[in-house]
């Protein structure tokens, strides 16, 4: 029992805090320290747990009193099914997108790169010109694979390629 005391009192020593030393009364003597060590806090819990648990539920998606019956939970778990799938085919459509214009890039890139870099260089060259330095302008090369993408007219864009 001798060795269980000590080494309590060891740690106890070690930590610097006695029995008389309370959170309570650290946040009686230093108000605002303890306000910088809490207001944090309660912000990470606000931002990072809570809005996360509740994004997307509404009083329009848990209307509690028609939860109580069958049918209520029924037309519940519908309306959730439906958002899911809802939010599911727009990050497929959103990843479909990115895609097409990663492959349009590459296309510019590889059937005529001279084109492909008076875009990049965001102005005209001449024939042969190599850019040297200055800001790559990424912007308007995905604008142009995106307009290639999703115009209504392809032959629009087929000259530039080929």
């Amino acid at each position: 029992m001798s060795i269980l005391r000590g080494l309590k009192g060891l740690i106890k020593g070690a930590s610097g805090f006695t029995k008389a030393d309370s959170v309570t009364a650290f946040a009686k003597a230093h108000p605002l320290a303890a306000f910088g060590l809490i207001a944090p806090t309660v912000q990470f819990g606000a931002e990072d747990i809570v809005a996360p648990i509740t994004q997307g539920f509404t009083e329009e998606y848990l209307p509690f009193e028609d939860a109580k019956s069958d049918s209520g939970q029924e037309r519940l778990f519908g309306q959730l099914q439906e958002s899911q799938s809802e939010r599911i085919a727009k990050a497929l459509e959103d990843k479909r997108m990115e895609d097409m214009v990663q492959r349009n890039m590459a296309a510019v890139a590889r059937l005529n790169p001279h084109l492909y870099n008076q875009v990049m260089a965001g102005r005209v060259l001449p024939k042969g010109a190599v850019v040297l330095g200055g800001p790559r302008r990424q912007d308007l090369m995905e604008e142009m694979a995106y307009a290639m993408g999703t115009s209504s007219s392809p032959e629009d864009f087929t000259s530039l390629i080929s």
